[in-house]
């Protein structure tokens, strides 16, 4: 007659043939949990510490495009043009924190790229970025927390730095793709000569460029918890190689950047439904 498996001696069979190092950590956790379940009035109170903690913030992730602003812009809006598409999906992560009835403050982290096609989809630019911002808001109808209105409208402003890489380069029009690289900012292209045996200008590293921003933004209340904004702001950078056309040597206008695009914000606190104390009955 074949033994029935009590739980505790399945549980050891399968302990057995987890790796070492895992046992480890399985043991750290049982203990930990064992000890937690032990005392069930440490549960409420850490999360009410962690939520203390988190009072004012609101922390959102956000999709949007960006578009080159400087003297190698096209206005005209190229997509899906061979292998060219200048609606590129830029992706934000944002944590913002109230400091009182009309301002918060905030770090919003960006990885994102742009493209501009010009001269008749004859020539072009790419950029690659990572950004990181210092933002403050200021409401401009006093709602920033979302608690009296729906709605609010902020001002936007502050700086950062931005690390890129960024190429320009000639089109081929009958197969519209690019046809050689003219010039280049950290795609180590350097030493190299291009399809009509011209020297390619490399400059072989990333760079760093100083950023600043202003700009405007709607935030929306979908519910106690979440909200929904749209920004809109202008990124004025440093340097003038965005472009990735090494020939160019003024400063005046330097490389800009148009950004838009919509972020989920959870928040926490009082908005967001920060937890009440238990009753206690007599």
């Amino acid at each position: 007659m074949p033994k029935i498996l009590c739980k505790k001696s399945k549980f050891f069979i399968i302990f057995r043939r987890v790796k070492p190092h895992l046992k480890l950590f399985l043991l750290f956790a049982l203990s930990i949990n064992s000890i937690w379940a032990s005392n069930p009035i440490n549960q409420p109170l850490a999360i009410n510490k962690t939520m203390q903690r988190m009072d004012g913030w609101r922390l959102g992730v956000g999709l949007g495009y960006a578009f080159y602003i400087g003297d190698q812009m096209d206005m005209v809006l190229t997509r899906n043009y061979g292998d060219f598409n200048e609606l590129r999906t830029n992706l934000t992560l944002s944590a913002f924190k109230q400091l009182n009835q009309e301002r918060e403050w905030g770090l919003v982290l960006r990885v994102g790229s742009f493209q501009s096609l010009k001269s008749s989809n004859t020539q072009g630019i790419q950029c690659n970025f990572q950004e990181l911002q210092s933002v403050w808001q200021r409401t401009l109808n006093d709602n920033i927390d979302l608690l009296g209105k729906r709605a609010t409208i902020n001002v936007q402003y502050g700086f950062g730095a931005m690390f890129f890489k960024s190429q320009y380069f000639a089109v081929n029009p009958n197969f519209k793709t690019i046809d050689y690289v003219i010039s280049s900012v950290g795609y180590g292209y350097d030493n190299r000569t291009n399809l009509n045996g011209r020297k390619l200008e490399d400059i072989p590293n990333k760079k760093f460029a100083a950023v600043f921003n202003l700009g405007l933004n709607l935030g929306i209340k979908i519910s106690r918890n979440l909200s929904f904004y749209w920004e809109n702001s202008i990124n004025i950078s440093s340097s003038n190689k965005l472009s990735g056309n090494i020939g160019k040597q003024s400063l005046v206008p330097p490389d800009s950047y148009f950004y838009s695009g919509v972020n989920l914000f959870y928040k926490f606190g009082m908005a967001g439904g920060r937890l009440t104390c238990p009753k206690v009955r007599f």
